[in-house]
């Protein structure tokens, strides 16, 4: 697996994530979407961390990566309660678009790293 399918993916989830605003805007349901494409990602931060970790006899966290598997829970919780149908309320908006923002410019941050560095094989 070279770095040419994690780009296509990269590209892909860049451009499912300004649909989803693009969407969202003219429907004018842009937190709810927002919300579910928050979930998806999150629950997939999590299947992903939980295979990588599987090998590992003794799992040894450090602290950047409890913060980022506590925000992500913090994210998630708020994607929920926004899907539930909390979705006016302030500080949840605010939530679910700070999350959003967050996963938004970490993928073109890996975009970015991936086109910079050519990677022969990544696993």
């Amino acid at each position: 697996m070279n770095d040419i399918y994690v780009s296509i993916a990269m590209i892909v989830i860049l451009i499912g994530q300004l649909a989803t605003i693009a969407i969202g805007y003219k429907m004018q349901k842009t937190t709810l979407l927002i919300s579910y494409l928050n979930a998806v990602i999150v629950i997939g931060f999590f299947i992903f961390w939980a295979i990588d970790s599987l090998n590992i006899k003794q799992l040894n966290l450090e602290f950047r990566e409890l913060v980022v598997i506590c925000l992500e829970a913090c994210i998630l919780i708020f994607a929920l309660y926004s899907i539930i149908g909390f979705h006016n309320k302030i500080y949840v908006k605010v939530i679910n678009y700070i999350g959003f923002g967050i996963h938004l410019l970490s993928t073109v941050g890996m975009l970015y790293f991936i086109s910079t560095f050519n990677f022969n094989r990544l696993f």
